[in-house]
């Protein structure tokens, strides 16, 4: 982005931006001097049977400071979830606004309660614990499996591989069609990387197509044979007396998908490229000087998986001393939240035994992550699999980042664990 006034800004709605990485000396220049500030959206081309069309968005106030996030977060009843979506694109048409409300992420009280609900038991702390023994075997083969190779990608082998058997064994998929899994989400989330998604409207639609034909196989399965997996409990739930739609299932199912790999395939993969980048914060977590639960924490809080998510003002109101109009679109940029001096000490310095850690990396309000707790669950126990082996945990080249202003992914690292000295 060209600034009239100084250097050459980047573009913190372009997703080709994030490929070099989150631009936080950005995002603290604009907690300084503009924490809630205007954003002209730039164009971005769109593949469709009808050619390339360029789609630009209506601009939006950029939310970066700690306490304002806290604000709109705290606020559903102002700042909207429902009102044109949680994500950063508006629906381009009625039809489609419809059909994004059906996701849980773009769902108001109180529809947006009464479907949580469904699912709350199944990820509560004490929930979460009784899945810890079979989380923990999965990240144990992993991990000897990678320790032991000469060579192995940290995404594929490695960070996408333990949340993909976790979520497997959570929904009833057969651990052979994980990677089913992985390839739709990587379509979606990652709809305007080259690599996945390209921005083609086609492909987006037919893996919705290819996962909802999936999802509605499976759901057949499990009414007829219930099982104890959070499938037959979808299938056969009752909201307000009835059933589940088709569309209503999938669409819960497919977030259920997309949400329970992505960002703990991101959190896994950023956490092991901050412990390599920091060797005497890794040093403090391996001879057992920091605890685990607050290592975990601060690398939660420094990769920030979802970087923003996005609400709509539904009445005229202020933030941060800027006037909001009903109908502004209003970002919440969690990836800068977690670095605001004004809540940490030194931001932009990993800590391992942070405290306090009030970060924003699962949101906070009605929308807090459902996964929190099995995310949190996952890294510790790959942490603790690989143990004194994270010392020699050696990238074989850069990391290739997925272009996207929503997740901050890494799509491969080549890597080795040296042989010891």
């Amino acid at each position: 982005m060209t600034n009239a006034t100084g250097p050459a800004r980047p573009d913190i709605a372009h997703p080709a931006t994030f490929a070099a990485g989150v631009p936080h000396a950005e995002f603290a220049r604009r907690r300084r001097e503009e924490p809630v500030g205007w954003v002209e959206e730039p164009p971005l081309w769109r593949r469709a049977a009808g050619g390339r069309t360029a789609q630009r968005g209506t601009g939006y106030w950029a939310v970066t400071a700690h306490e304002d996030v806290l604000e709109v977060s705290r606020r559903p009843e102002v700042f909207s979830s429902a009102a044109k979506g949680a994500f950063l694109v508006d629906p381009r048409t009625d039809a489609d606004l419809r059909q994004a409300r059906e996701l849980l992420v773009n769902m108001d009280a109180p529809q947006h309660l009464r479907i949580r609900r469904l699912v709350t038991s199944v990820f509560t702390p004490r929930a979460v614990r009784s899945l810890a023994e079979s989380v923990a075997a999965h990240a144990a083969a992993l991990a000897e499996r990678a320790v032991r190779a000469p060579r192995f990608e940290v995404v594929a082998d490695l960070a996408s591989e333990l949340p993909l058997l976790v979520l497997a064994d959570l929904l009833g998929v057969d651990r052979r069609d994980r990677h089913l899994l992985y390839r739709w989400s990587n379509h979606l989330v990652g709809f305007d990387d080259p690599e996945y998604g390209g921005g083609d409207v086609e492909v987006y639609r037919a893996t919705f197509g290819e996962a909802f034909a999936y999802a509605l196989r499976l759901a057949a399965r499990r009414r007829d044979d219930p099982a104890g997996d959070l499938v037959s409990l979808l299938a056969n739930a009752e909201v307000d007396g009835r059933r589940l739609t088709d569309r209503e299932f999938c669409n819960f199912w497919l977030l259920l998908v997309v949400a329970g790999n992505e960002t703990t395939r991101h959190l896994i993969s950023g956490a092991l490229q901050a412990l390599h980048d920091h060797p005497a914060e890794r040093e403090r977590l391996v001879s057992g000087a920091v605890p685990m639960a607050s290592a975990v924490e601060e690398l939660i809080r420094w990769v920030t998986p979802i970087m923003q998510f996005r609400r709509t003002a539904v009445r005229d109101t202020t933030l941060g001393g800027r006037p909001i109009r009903a109908g502004d679109k209003v970002v919440m940029y969690y990836a800068s939240a977690n670095r605001d001096p004004a809540v940490f000490d030194a931001p932009d310095a990993l800590d391992l035994a942070r405290d306090p850690n009030p970060h924003l990396a699962f949101g906070t309000g009605p929308h807090f992550c459902l996964g929190a707790h099995l995310a949190r669950l996952e890294l510790t126990a790959l942490l603790t699999a690989l143990g004194p082996n994270l010392a020699r945990f050696e990238p074989l080249g850069p990391a290739v980042r997925l272009e996207s202003n929503f997740v901050n992914g890494v799509k491969s690292m080549p890597a080795r664990f040296a042989p010891p000295s």
